[in-house]
Order: structure tokens, then C-alpha cells, then sequence
């Protein structure tokens, strides 16, 4: 989890776009059966994202951030590039419709990196 004082530009909700979750992580979300939309926030910071690996007089390298969303084995996005997405505001918002539970009545959520590392700030789950 990171956390981000500046905020973000192309939203009028910029408390949702403070934190983000980065790395290769997922989310198991309990659904009922039926039909659902997925709604996922992603937040580019465009070079101010958190760099542990910087050197120490300041000068920073970019992050790739190109990863895959998948939903209970089903890609969503695919080689997604966040800061190529963002280029005429921070903000970009995905949605993906007519997912179902698996048989253990859940959405998987996977993000997996394929360069530098996954990231997203929020996730909206709505029944159709």
C-alpha cells in the first residue's frame, strides 16, 4: 500500500486516488449469484510513484507500469500501460461487465505484473 499527499487531476473525487495497492496481489470478493460489473480505479502518478531503487542524488527513472488484470482466470486487461493510458488526465477508470462468481461464489481479482509492477487505487463491484 502507498499513500500520496499531491493530489490527482480528471477526478471530482480525489480523496478515492490517496492510496493505491501495488505489486502482484489479488482480491477474493464475495458475491451473490448473478451478473456483476467491475469498476477499476487507477491513479497515474506520472514518475512520482514510490521508487525505492533510485539513486541517491534524486534523479528518478521512470516506472513501467504495464500489467494484466484477470478475473477469475478471464483477462480483463491485457499488457494495460497506466501511464500511457493517462495521458490526458491522472485518472482512468476500466469497466468490465457480465462477470460471474466462480463456484466458490467469488471474483478472483488478480493483477499481475509484465513490467515494473501492478497497481490500482479502487475497486467498484455492482451487481447488473
Amino acid at each position: 500500500m502507498a499513500a500520496y499527499t499531491a493530489p490527482v487531476r480528471g477526478t471530482d473525487d480525489p480523496e478515492l486516488y490517496e492510496t493505491e495497492r501495488w505489486g502482484n496481489f489479488s482480491y477474493a470478493i464475495p458475491v451473490s449469484p448473478g451478473k456483476y460489473s467491475v469498476w477499476l480505479h487507477f491513479a497515474a502518478r506520472h514518475g512520482n510513484w514510490d521508487q525505492p531503487s533510485s539513486p541517491p542524488n534524486g534523479d528518478r527513472v521512470p516506472v513501467a507500469h504495464i500489467f494484466n488484470v484477470f478475473c477469475n482466470g478471464s483477462t480483463l486487461l491485457k499488457d494495460f500501460n497506466l501511464s500511457r493510458e493517462a495521458r490526458r488526465t491522472d485518472v482512468v477508470i476500466r469497466k468490465a461487465t457480465g462477470l460471474e462468481p466462480n463456484a466458490q461464489g467469488k471474483l478472483l481479482l488478480s493483477f499481475v505484473p509484465v513490467q515494473g509492477y501492478a497497481t490500482v487505487t479502487g475497486i467498484e463491484v455492482l451487481p447488473q
